[in-house]
């Protein structure tokens, strides 16, 4: 199992897969007749929960101090009256107008040092003392008002944090935040290595939030503005906790967005939350994209310490921001949906219940179209996931087994990358997560699952760690990691890694530092960038990975000092120089793979790697994954099929449940374009729209074409 965390993670009590969606009532209000149709319609599509308020702030709150709550009452009660739970929202996401207005000092300073005006969403500045003091105030009387509605199940805090602001209270935090963490000048100075280009500081008032000559002042602006968003966090929920102790606090997040420190965040937070929205592609490495969602939702798991989380928001069809904004094909939906909920996902969420019928996102995909009944593709796509994720009730709850490979996920190597200026101009940071992605998709594709940990987690039980592009790597976690080596286990490490210190300063005595040379068996003299049209040549050594390889992008330029070369460089001037090596070190090994390979390389490296440390693996058609999650009556199993494409395989002679018609299979099976079996649930009825009843148009009476699926 995940190692035993010091916080536990609650979500909202349920026995199960909790089913809803963002629901915005108060901007239909004066519609009644679409209120009391919302009620049917959440029925209908096995909805079970519902997140509300997110964006209300001035129907709560329309002048200062005025609360008018009449809207909320009603709402809370009809979902309550349904039987389902409410996520109640907190709506400091988007500030009202008139508290815009009237202290403009909420409303960020760009970069230029220009204020925004009124308007937008997700941009008050972290910093203010009145935007934190109203958020607190609201949030007080919200739960004074809500903490004993028997609907209240969590707190939704905020949405999606993100930006900075660069005004004057900014900065004079920003001022404080580095004399709480240097104490002198002199020791920021030497950290910072002002002295180039003559950056000395000699007042702390001279010091901007942005400089981008001072690759340590731009790593440190990260972490303070990261500071500010978890202390703002943290006064928000305040009041939640000491009126409502017992209703679980979260806010969605977003993935691996490049600006945020999202391990920091989960120390903060009741349950973990994210947001995707993989756009629809139905082209043929689709697939690939697939397995990207797969990263984030083992990212969210590992932020969760192998706990449940919830799905906060996914589109139930297209968005409306995307350069291409296609439809999803049939069966995607739900192969998205339970592929979150095969990587630990207890609660599903879609943006949007109801299509409004004006703003920016008046396009995006809804279970609920313009149209307004439950006659579309979409919402009867969606009332067949409803009825799908209520056949997977054992599996609420249930931690998953820890998997046998770790891979660390590290934003501060992806912030010191981004604030370095290197030799490739382009943002690093995609660079750090996209090698990642890149190592995570090859692992799986070779059969092999993954846990991902932060630097500093806990390494126990796995039996190899891989840390790609690892650049910022500090002597605590070298000791850790080599003591994780020493003690039996496998270290994997590849190009780009342990560059820096923690204050963006390279590492002397040659890379990998701090002291990884002989832990390596290696020496890493120099690197060298290619265009995107070129590619190095690299020959295998040993069997297993022999024959041509190739990389592209980065290659570094290594010499052997005790380590094992497996593959070699087999063109331009370094050719015969090692770039895949092994090093035994106490009772482990450490592997280092030294260039960006592509995908055929990278996954042959790990067939090899499966087979030396006898890694529990299944070898799949590409694009083909399988996932075991725990459940109460056992474990159940989930076969997708990522690609547009027919693929025949042997699953074996226990029958799967084909999730698209509820039929059987077993042995030779073809799987359909973006199929998905089950093993493991107990078989139900086949599609919902096999055996509904056709309603009469949309215009005649609704309220007889709207009964209620029990």
């Amino acid at each position: 199992m995940f190692p035993v965390k010091k916080k536990t993670t609650r979500l909202p009590a349920s026995e199960v897969v909790l089913y809803g969606a963002d629901y915005n009532p108060d901007q239909w209000l004066g519609h009644d007749h679409i209120l009391r149709e919302d009620i049917e319609l959440m029925k209908r599509a096995g909805v079970t929960s519902a997140s509300v308020g997110i964006f209300s702030w001035t129907a709560l709150e329309p002048e200062p101090g005025v609360y008018k709550f009449d809207w909320l009452d009603s709402t809370m009660d009809r979902l309550g009256g349904a039987g389902l739970l409410v996520f109640l929202a907190t709506p400091s996401g988007s500030k009202p107008m008139w508290l815009s207005e009237m202290h403009p000092e909420i409303r960020r300073v760009n970069v230029d040092g220009m204020r925004q005006p009124s308007g937008g969403r997700h941009n008050h500045c972290p910093t203010s003392p009145v935007y934190r003091e109203v958020v607190r105030r609201l949030n007080h009387a919200l739960a004074l008002r809500y903490g004993s509605h028997p609907a209240l199940a969590l707190w939704h805090i905020g949405n999606e944090f993100n930006g900075d602001c660069h005004c004057d209270l900014c900065r004079a935090a920003f001022h404080d935040w580095l004399r709480g963490h240097y104490g002198s000048l002199d020791h920021l100075n030497s950290a910072w290595w002002t002295s180039f280009w003559n950056h000395t500081f000699t007042d702390w008032n001279q010091i901007p939030t942005v400089d981008r000559s001072i690759d340590g002042l731009a790593l440190d602006w990260l972490r303070f503005v990261n500071d500010q968003h978890v202390s703002f966090l943290e006064n928000e929920m305040a009041p939640l906790r000491e009126v409502t102790p017992n209703i679980p606090c979260t806010t969605n997040f977003m993935g691996t967005i490049p600006t945020l420190n999202y391990w920091q965040w989960a120390k903060s937070l009741d349950c973990i939350s994210n947001d995707i929205y993989p756009l629809p592609d139905d082209r043929e490495d689709s697939w690939k994209k697939s397995l990207g969602s797969d990263f984030a939702h083992c990212l969210m798991r590992g932020l969760a310490h192998g706990d449940p989380w919830i799905l906060m928001e996914c589109s139930p069809s297209s968005v409306n921001w995307g350069k291409v904004n296609k439809l999803k094909r049939p069966q995607v939906l739900m192969q998205e949906v339970l592929q979150a909920v095969a990587n630990g996902a207890d609660v599903i969420h879609y943006f949007q219940w109801r299509k409004g019928r004006g703003g920016s996102e008046k396009f995006h995909g809804a279970v609920v179209d313009h149209e307004g009944s439950s006659h579309s593709r979409v919402f009867k796509e969606c009332a067949e996931v409803g009825r799908v994720l209520r056949s997977l009730a054992s599996i609420t709850g249930v931690r998953p087994d820890q998997a046998p490979v770790a891979m660390v996920y590290d934003w501060e190597s992806r912030w010191a990358l981004d604030a370095s200026i290197g030799p490739k101009r382009e943002t690093w940071g995609d660079v750090y997560t996209r090698t990642c992605v890149e190592h995570f998709r090859a692992l799986r594709s070779a059969g092999i699952e993954v846990d991902i940990v932060p630097v500093d987690g806990d390494f126990s039980g796995y039996r190899a760690v891989i840390t790609p592009a690892l650049y910022m790597l500090e002597q605590e976690a070298r000791n850790r990691l080599t003591a994780y080596v020493e003690g039996g286990g496998c270290w994997v490490a590849t190009f780009l890694t342990g560059y820096v210190d923690r204050h963006n300063r390279c590492w002397c005595g040659g890379f990998p530092g701090p002291d990884l040379r002989e832990v390596f068996g290696l020496w890493n003299e120099e690197v060298d960038y290619l265009f995107d049209d070129e590619e190095v040549v690299i020959r295998g050594c040993i069997n297993g990975l022999t024959g041509d390889m190739r990389a592209t992008d980065i290659v570094e330029h290594l010499h052997a000092e005790g380590a094992t070369t497996m593959a070699a460089l087999d063109s331009e001037f370094y050719a015969g120089a090692p770039i895949i090596l092994r090093n035994h070190w106490g009772d482990g090994a450490c592997y280092y793979v030294g260039a960006r390979l592509d995908e055929k390389s990278l996954l042959a490296f790990y067939n090899v790697l499966s087979g030396e440390l006898a890694l529990p693996c299944e070898e799949l058609p590409p694009g083909v994954v399988r996932k075991t999650r725990l459940g109460s009556n056992g474990p159940v199993e989930f076969l997708f099929n990522y690609t547009k494409h027919e693929v025949v395989i042997d699953i074996g002679e226990d029958a799967y449940l084909r999730v698209s018609d509820g039929v059987s299979v077993s042995g030779n099976t073809t799987l359909r374009p973006y199929e998905t079996l089950l093993r493991g649930v107990a078989p139900s009825p086949g599609k919902l729209s096999h055996h509904v009843t056709h309603y009469p148009p949309h215009h005649e009476s609704k309220k007889a074409t709207l009964p209620v699926q029990t």
